[in-house]
């Protein structure tokens, strides 16, 4: 399991190569409009998905992993979120 904590201030990106199939879950945000697009990519295929707080997705063995955060309304401020790899 792998705890993973984004912060806008920070960075809004993050890439990890995944070795084993897992499962990626948001399980926090900072605020009800804050959301991320994950992407993973094998040697056959890119897939894109929108997580909300709550949501999760599969990610394959063997894949690389791109996290970005935003929110909708974001203004002058910040935002975080935080990720469970597991």
């Amino acid at each position: 399991m792998a705890a993973i904590h984004m912060d806008s201030a920070i960075s809004q990106t993050l890439t990890r190569a995944v070795t084993a199939a897992s499962v990626l879950t948001c399980t926090k945000t900072s605020a009800h409009d804050v959301y991320a697009n994950a992407y993973w990519v094998t040697e056959a295929a890119v897939h894109q998905f929108t997580i909300h707080q709550g949501d999760s997705i599969t990610v394959p063995e063997k894949s690389t992993l791109t996290i970005w955060i935003f929110r909708k309304q974001a203004g002058q401020s910040t935002w975080t979120a935080d990720f469970d790899l597991s």
